[in-house]
């Protein structure tokens, strides 16, 4: 009998080292090509809704000098990657020894904490109905320097790392119980962003892989089935905000027109600053990279004014419709050595790949800087997608202090417990 890519989750985890190529390495490609071949579509054919042919009224030397900073990321985050493969093989004529992905143990304590969060997650998007985030973009209106937008999106990514963790888990209904937290997640949709939801769907593509339902070969068959389906619910979602006319409304222009304008608008950023290499960054500048990540950590309501604390924050005239291209970040902070991190990028990827073979917890941080730090990285740059994996981090932790305690309390009841007395019955 067949069964569903996805069904049968019990079965025993593949090592992903039978494949050649890491998983962290084709979802880093994937998503710079996500970004990237959009771009290159609408330049060549002259697309020119909703404003995109004035972002891309640039000449055809800015396009393949942005082609060219895409190409040496890649380029230097596969090497990265790669380098302990090589050490390794050069060393003992062997490559490393790759293990199954531990799977990740999940038990009542873990269910308290997340029927919490979905609580305190609700209830911040409750508190954001007076805000207006539903009924308009927040970028425009300023909404997204509030406190209560930042708990809100903080919650959300909580929601992204809760999903990973059931669905990489050994509970009985992770898969049903994934698509319940992601689907409450898929509020988000409701006000515009699509982020969160996407690095879900990302996830399940990851655990397919891991549980040996699917190939990278039918990835490629089935990923753009289930990414034209997001397309389409974004689409909609956007229509039913906008309340505009559907007449016309689903014509390939139109409907392709999400993924065009998340494309073109998000790197506004880049096609501008390579015309202006004068401010492109140096070794002077790479301390400000430091500085702005520990700024964007504080939280707001520490520092309220953080936005322009940032070095960074002097540049968001570069993309005025929000979203920050990652490569724009890499120019401004590191100028024409930017390659280099990329490559440390890979040998961090590379690390977590080996240490999720050996701790369930260090896998659901594997599977979240895969699926989600990525993307953030691409579409937001570098100081969000950094204080995502650093909150990430410390919700790890404190859920692991979380069982523990859970559990030193169920140890502390039973040892006080009187033993029955023994009436002679055996």
């Amino acid at each position: 009998m067949k069964t569903s890519p996805f069904s049968a989750q019990h079965d025993l985890p593949r090592p992903l080292a039978s494949s050649t190529i890491s998983p962290h390495v084709l979802f880093f490609i994937f998503y710079n090509l996500l970004y990237l071949l959009p771009l290159l579509l609408a330049f060549g054919f002259g697309y020119d809704e909703g404003g995109v042919g004035g972002v891309l009224g640039v000449a055809g030397a800015t396009v393949l000098k942005a082609c060219s900073i895409y190409m040496a990321g890649i380029v230097a985050f596969v090497a990265g990657s790669s380098v302990v493969h090589f050490l390794s093989w050069s060393k003992y004529g062997r490559l490393p020894a790759r293990r199954p992905f531990r799977q990740f143990r999940i038990g009542i304590a873990e269910w308290l904490a997340i029927g919490g969060l979905i609580a305190v997650f609700l209830a911040t998007k409750i508190a954001l109905i007076p805000l207006g985030v539903y009924n308009s973009y927040a970028f425009d209106t300023g909404l997204m320097d509030s406190s209560v937008w930042s708990f809100s999106t903080f919650c959300s990514e909580a929601m992204v790392l809760v999903a990973l963790i059931v669905l990489f888990s050994d509970a009985k209904h992770n898969l049903g119980a994934f698509l319940v937290i992601s689907g409450i997640n898929g509020i988000n949709l409701l006000h515009g962003t699509r982020i969160f939801f996407i690095s879900s769907m990302m996830g399940l593509i990851l655990y397919a892989n891991v549980r040996g339902k699917i190939t990278y070969k039918a990835a490629l068959l089935y990923g753009p089935i289930l990414g034209a389906g997001v397309l389409l619910l974004t689409y909609l979602v956007f229509l039913s905000r906008s309340a505009v006319n559907v007449a016309g409304a689903f014509t390939p222009t139109k409907l392709i027109s999400p993924l065009i304008y998340e494309s073109v608008f998000s790197q506004m950023s880049l096609l501008t600053l390579i015309k202006i290499p004068m401010i492109w960054g140096n070794l002077d500048t790479m301390g400000w990279f430091l500085h702005d990540v520990f700024v964007f950590t504080i939280p707001r309501f520490l520092a309220p004014d953080k936005g322009n604390l940032q070095y960074i924050g002097q540049f968001n005239w570069l993309s005025p419709l929000g979203g920050f291209n990652g490569y724009a970040h890499a120019l401004l902070y590191f100028g024409l050595f930017f390659p280099f991190y990329y490559f440390l990028l890979g040998v961090l990827g590379y690390w977590l790949f080996r240490q999720g073979m050996r701790s369930s917890w260090w896998f659901i941080l594997y599977a979240l800087f895969t699926v989600d730090f990525f993307l953030h990285l691409t579409r937001d740059g570098y100081i969000i997608s950094i204080k995502m994996m650093i909150n990430s981090f410390e919700l790890l932790v404190i859920l692991i202090a979380w069982r523990y305690s859970i559990k030193a309390c169920g140890r502390h009841k039973s040892d006080h417990i009187e033993p029955a007395s023994y009436t002679g019955e055996i």
